[in-house]
């Protein structure tokens, strides 16, 4: 594994603060409305592109989208590839430590399935 993958969390300190506990630190990095949904559609079409994941999840607006996968490539979930194209083209990829939460997200799912 990368380095990248051992670098600490942007406001670790604080994250680790607010909670005594590994599950509430999990939680904060992905535990908005819509991060581990993205995650989970990076993880599952790599590469993906901006226009792929906004119609993938139709009711996230652009703005949120854009917010969220600033956070999960702040957070060192997912890489983003801009190419110097025009029109511009951007990619999105899993980074190990994003890969490293594959299996959770995949038990989130089967246990949404069960209960949805």
């Amino acid at each position: 594994m990368g380095k990248n993958f051992l670098k600490t969390f942007p406001n670790q300190n604080k994250r680790q603060k607010d909670f005594q506990c590994s599950i509430g630190f999990t939680m904060t990095v992905i535990g908005s409305k819509w991060r581990a949904i993205i995650l989970w559609h990076v993880l599952k079409s790599q590469p993906i592109r901006y226009g792929q994941l906004k119609k993938s999840i139709s009711k996230i607006s652009h703005k949120v989208l854009a917010q969220e996968l600033r956070h999960l490539e702040m957070d060192g979930l997912i890489e983003r590839i801009a190419y110097a194209t025009i029109p511009p083209k951007v990619e999105y990829i899993p980074t190990p430590r994003g890969k490293s939460l594959e299996n959770i997200l995949q038990e989130l799912c089967i246990w949404g399935k069960k209960y949805f």
